[in-house]
């Protein structure tokens, strides 16, 4: 029995690929929510700028109207 107890006493801890790649798969994934909630953000913000520019405007078809004017120019 006393043999069972120095082997035990004299392993050590080593990480294994699969724990490596877990770290890994984590990070991606927060990685991946962070930039949707950036993107979400960001497409909120562009729905609410147009939505103000409609209701200032004549409404959605003279803000149409106002941006290909504004592209081509004339």
């Amino acid at each position: 029995m006393e043999e069972k107890a120095i082997s035990k006493a004299n392993t050590e801890s080593t990480a294994t690929i699969h724990e490596i790649e877990n770290t890994d798969s984590e990070l991606y994934k927060v990685g991946m929510y962070t930039t949707a909630a950036f993107a979400t953000g960001i497409g909120a913000w562009a729905v609410i700028c147009l939505s103000s520019a409609a209701m200032n405007g004549e409404g959605p078809l003279d803000l149409v109207k106002t941006l290909f004017q504004t592209i081509t120019g004339m």
